[in-house]
C-alpha cells in the first residue's frame, strides 16, 4: 500500500514537472502549452513504454472521476472567479443563447450526420452529439492572451465555454437517462427532457450561488486572513460541485459557476486588494494544474486508444465524418444565432467575432470526463471513445494551431486605435520623464558629463522620434479627438472611482452604498468609450439592488411594526444622505483632477474636452447639493442626526487610512496598527448604530 501511495505520487510530481517545463517552453516560442502538452504526453507514453523506471506512469489515465470530481470543479471555479462578471452581464444574451438553445441545436444537428455515416445507433449518435458538442476554449483564449485579442471576443468565447460545459453534461445525463429507460425519442420525451433540462441547470446554479454566497457571508469573520480566505474558496468550490452532483441531484459544473460568480461579485468590494491578488494566483496555479494533467494524460491516452485502434478498419472515416459534423453544427449554432441576436442588441458580433469563435470551437475535458463514463457494456463504447479522442486532436492540432492565423488575419491581434494612441502618449511621457532625469544625473557630478551629454543626444532624437511618431498615428488615423476625450474623462472617472473604493475600505459606507456610486461611474465610462460623451440619462441603480429595494418596499407594506418600518425608512434615507454625500466628495475629487489635467502640456490644445468634464462635474456637484437640501428640509432632525455621523464617519475613516499607511511604511508594527484599526472600525458601526437608535426612539 505505501509503495502504491509512493508511485502515485511520485508519478504525480514526474507528471507536473514535465508540464511546468514544457510551459517554459511553449511559452518562450509563443504556442499555447495546452496543445503541446498532448505531443509530450504521447512522446512520454512512448518512452514509458521503453524505460523500465517510467513504467509506472502508464497506469496513470484519464478516467471520468478524476476529470469530474478533482480537475473540472478548479477549471470551473477559476474561470468564475477570475472572469470579467461586468463585461459577462453585458454580454450574457449571447453567451446564454449560444451556450443552451446553440448546444442543443449542435447536439441534434451532430447526432444526425453521425446517425447517417457510422454504425452507432439513434441513442448512441445523439449521446455523442451530446457529449462532444462543450466546446473548450482554454487553449485559444490562453493564445488571446498572448496576442492581445479583443476583451470582448475574449469573454463571448470564454463565457459560452463556461456555461455550455453544464449544457452539455445536463443534455448528455438527459439523453443517457432516455436510453437506460427504453424510453423513445419523440415529443413527450422532448419535452420532459426540456423541463428536466431547466430544472437541472437553474437548480445548479442556485446550489452554487447560495454555497458561495454563505462562502461569502463566513469570509467577513476570517479577519482578511488571505490562507483562510484562499481555503475557504477551495472548500466552496469542491463543495458546490459533489453537493449539487451529487445529493441534490443538479448540475455540478453550474454549482460551481454560481459559486465562483457570487464570490467574484461579493469579492469585488468585500475582499482587500491583497486578498484578491492571492485569490487570483492561487486559482490560476490550480487552473495551470488541472489544464496540465487533463491535455499531458490526453497524450497518454491518445497513445493507448487511437495509435493503437487495429479493431475498427473505417476508424478515420468515422472520425473524419464526425470532425465534418462538429464543423457544420457550430456554423448553423454560430452564424446562424449571431445575426438573430445582432438584431436585438445594442452591440453587434461582426462577421469577423463570428469567424474566430466558429475556428476556435475547440474541444477538451468535457467530452473526455463524459466519454470515460460510459459503462463497459453500452455498445459501441470503444468507438464512440475512439471517434471523441480522435475529434479532440483534431481541434487542438489543426483549429488550436491555426487560430492565430486567423486573428492575424482579420487584424484582431491588433490593439485598437486608442489604445494605440495611449501606449504612444504613454512612452513619450516616460521618455521626456527619462530626459528630465538624466538631466538631474548631469548636475550630481558622479558621472562623467562627456557621456551623460552623449546619451542625452541620443536620447533627445529618440524622444522627437517618439512625438513625431505620435502626432503621425494621431493625424493618420484621425483618432485624436475622440482619444483625447477617452483619456481625459478616463482619468478623471478612475480618479472618483478610486475615492469611492477608499470611502468604502475605511466604512465610510456600505456596500450596496458603493455599488450604486460605481454603477453611476460606470455608466458615464460605457457612454464614453461607446459615444465619446456623458449619457444624457442614468439608471439609479444595477438591476439587482433595484430588484432588491422593490422586495423591501413591498415587504415593509406588511410589517406592522412601527418599530420596524421606521428603521427600514431610517436606513433608505441614510444610505440616500450618504449617498449623495459621496456624489460631492467624487465630483470635488474629479475637479481636482480636472485641474491637473489644465496644467498639463498634453491637453493644452484640447481645451474644450477639459471643459466638458468641468461643465459636467459643475451639474453633478449642483444637483447633489440640490438634492440634500430637499433631502434636510423633509425630515431636519433625523437629517441634523445623520449629519453629525457623517462627520465623525469621515473623521474615522481618515484616521483609519493615516494608521493604515504608516504601517506600510513601517512605523507602527502590523498588530498595533491591527489593533487600531479595528477599534476605529468598531467606533463606527456604534456611530451608525446610533443613527437607527435615534429612529427607534
Amino acid at each position: 500500500m505505501d509503495v502504491s501511495l509512493s508511485d502515485a505520487v511520485m508519478a504525480v510530481v514526474i507528471l507536473l514537472l514535465v508540464a511546468t517545463l514544457s510551459a517554459i517552453i511553449f511559452k518562450r516560442i509563443k504556442i499555447p502549452y495546452t496543445i503541446g502538452l498532448v505531443f509530450v504526453g504521447i512522446g512520454l507514453s512512448m518512452l514509458c513504454q521503453r524505460v523500465e523506471a517510467l513504467h509506472e506512469l502508464r497506469s496513470v489515465g484519464l478516467s471520468h472521476d478524476l476529470i469530474m470530481y478533482v480537475l473540472l470543479p478548479a477549471l470551473i471555479f477559476s474561470a468564475a472567479i477570475n472572469i470579467d462578471v461586468k463585461v459577462l452581464l453585458k454580454n450574457l444574451t449571447p453567451t446564454l443563447t449560444l451556450a443552451a438553445p446553440g448546444l442543443v441545436i449542435s447536439t441534434i444537428i451532430t447526432g444526425l450526420i453521425v446517425l447517417w455515416t457510422t454504425p452507432l445507433d439513434v441513442g448512441g449518435a445523439m449521446l455523442f452529439g451530446a457529449l462532444i458538442s462543450a466546446t473548450d476554449p482554454v487553449a485559444v483564449i490562453s493564445l488571446f492572451e498572448i496576442v492581445g485579442a479583443p476583451k470582448r471576443l475574449r469573454i463571448l468565447v470564454d463565457g459560452e465555454s463556461l456555461f455550455n460545459d453544464a449544457t452539455a453534461i445536463v443534455m448528455f445525463n438527459i439523453v443517457r437517462g432516455l436510453l437506460v429507460s427504453g424510453a423513445a425519442f419523440g415529443l413527450s420525451s422532448l419535452f420532459s427532457g426540456g423541463i428536466d433540462f431547466t430544472l437541472i441547470f437553474l437548480g445548479g446554479l442556485a446550489v452554487g450561488g447560495i454555497i458561495g454566497y454563505i462562502m461569502c457571508r463566513v469570509i467577513m469573520f476570517a479577519d482578511n486572513d488571505p490562507m483562510i480566505e484562499v481555503s475557504l474558496s477551495t472548500i466552496v468550490a469542491y463543495t458546490a460541485f459533489i453537493v449539487a452532483d451529487k445529493y441534490c441531484n443538479v448540475s455540478g459544473v453550474m454549482a460551481a459557476l454560481g459559486a465562483g460568480m457570487v464570490i467574484n461579485y461579493y469579492g469585488a468590494v468585500r475582499f482587500t486588494p491583497q486578498i484578491k491578488q492571492y485569490m487570483q494566483q492561487f486559482w490560476d496555479f490550480m487552473a495551470f494544474v488541472a489544464n496540465s494533467f487533463i491535455f499531458l494524460l490526453l497524450g497518454f491516452t491518445e497513445d493507448l486508444y487511437l495509435i493503437g485502434a487495429e479493431h475498427y478498419s473505417g476508424l478515420l472515416r468515422h472520425i473524419l465524418w464526425a470532425i465534418i459534423a462538429i464543423q457544420v453544427a457550430r456554423m448553423v449554432v454560430v452564424f446562424g444565432l449571431c445575426p438573430l441576436l445582432n438584431l436585438y442588441g445594442r452591440e453587434k458580433i461582426n462577421l469577423k467575432y463570428q469567424l474566430v469563435m466558429f475556428w476556435g470551437g475547440l474541444r477538451g475535458a468535457v467530452p473526455l470526463a463524459l466519454v470515460f463514463s460510459l459503462p463497459p457494456d453500452f455498445p459501441h463504447r470503444m468507438l464512440i471513445i475512439e471517434v471523441t479522442l480522435g475529434v479532440v486532436i483534431f481541434t487542438l492540432f489543426v483549429q488550436g494551431t491555426t487560430i492565430k492565423a486567423l486573428l492575424s488575419v482579420f487584424k484582431l491581434n491588433e490593439p485598437d486605435s486608442f489604445t494605440r494612441f495611449e501606449a504612444m502618449r504613454a512612452m513619450c511621457a516616460a521618455r521626456l520623464k527619462g530626459l528630465k532625469q538624466l538631466s538631474k544625473l548631469k548636475k550630481t557630478g558622479y558621472l562623467s558629463a562627456e557621456k551623460i551629454a552623449e546619451f542625452e543626444k541620443e536620447y533627445s532624437k529618440k524622444v522627437e522620434c517618439q512625438e513625431k511618431e505620435f502626432t503621425h498615428l494621431a493625424d493618420k488615423e484621425k483618432i485624436v479627438g475622440n482619444s483625447i476625450t477617452r483619456t481625459a474623462w478616463s482619468r478623471v472617472l478612475l480618479r472618483e472611482r478610486d475615492t469611492f473604493q477608499y470611502l468604502l475600505q475605511s466604512g465610510f459606507i456600505s456596500e450596496n452604498i458603493y455599488r450604486k456610486l460605481d454603477f453611476f461611474v460606470e455608466q458615464l465610462f460605457d457612454s464614453i468609450v461607446r459615444d465619446a460623451r456623458p449619457p444624457s440619462h442614468f439608471s439609479g441603480e444595477p438591476t439587482a439592488m433595484r430588484i432588491e429595494s422593490l422586495f423591501f418596499r413591498a415587504f415593509s407594506r406588511f410589517v406592522f411594526s412601527q418599530k420596524l418600518r421606521s428603521r427600514y425608512q431610517t436606513i433608505a434615507i441614510t444610505d440616500d444622505y450618504l449617498t449623495l454625500c459621496c456624489l460631492a466628495i467624487g465630483a470635488h475629487e474629479a475637479h481636482q483632477e480636472i485641474k491637473a489635467m489644465k496644467q498639463s502640456t498634453f491637453f493644452a490644445s484640447h481645451e474644450s474636452v477639459i471643459e466638458e468634464c468641468r461643465n459636467f462635474f459643475s451639474r453633478v456637484e449642483q444637483n447633489t447639493m440640490a438634492k440634500l437640501g430637499r433631502l434636510k428640509e423633509s425630515n431636519p432632525e433625523l437629517l441634523e442626526t445623520i449629519s453629525r455621523a457623517t462627520l465623525q464617519l469621515m473623521i474615522y475613516s481618515t484616521e483609519a487610512k493615516v494608521i493604515n499607511n504608516m504601517s506600510k511604511k513601517g512605523e507602527i508594527p502590523g498588530p498595533v496598527s491591527h489593533q487600531l484599526i479595528t477599534n476605529i472600525i468598531e467606533q463606527i458601526s456604534a456611530t451608525r448604530r446610533k443613527i437607527y437608535d435615534h429612529a427607534n426612539n
